[in-house]
């Protein structure tokens, strides 16, 4: 806030009392913001450092990513389902535009592997 030219002397209090309150909680917010990633199609790698550019801790992003509730494998699979089909990725120059598609989305190379083995296998 102070960086869009506001006012803050003797809003520490103020921001003490929401956190006391609940209504501050950057782990809350790095697990809400981590989910709506990755429901959008967005991998780990890209969460991670968004979380990063927002300012929280490694900790924090750590465990954000790490939540049980998701499923970053899942999510690679349904990304690339949706944007490929297994006959598309039978041609190498597809399958690479593919494999930078979801590299780009924050992927790693082992996930975006066993999308392309499910893809490959549900043909």
């Amino acid at each position: 806030m102070r960086q869009r030219g506001f006012d803050l002397s003797g809003s520490d209090e103020l921001f003490l009392q929401l956190e006391e309150w609940g209504y501050l909680d950057e782990a809350r917010f790095a697990l809400s913001y981590a989910r709506s990633r990755a429901l959008r199609g967005q991998g780990p790698a890209k969460v991670r450092q968004e979380l990063r550019q927002r300012g929280l801790s490694s900790s924090l992003i750590t465990q954000a990513i790490d939540q049980e509730e998701l499923d970053w494998w899942q999510c690679c699979l349904e990304l690339a389902q949706r944007r490929f089909d297994a006959q598309q990725l039978a041609d190498y120059s597809a399958r690479q535009k593919a494999w930078r598609f979801l590299t780009g989305r924050g992927f790693d190379r082992d996930q975006i592997h066993y999308a392309f083995e499910e893809l490959s296998r549900s043909e």
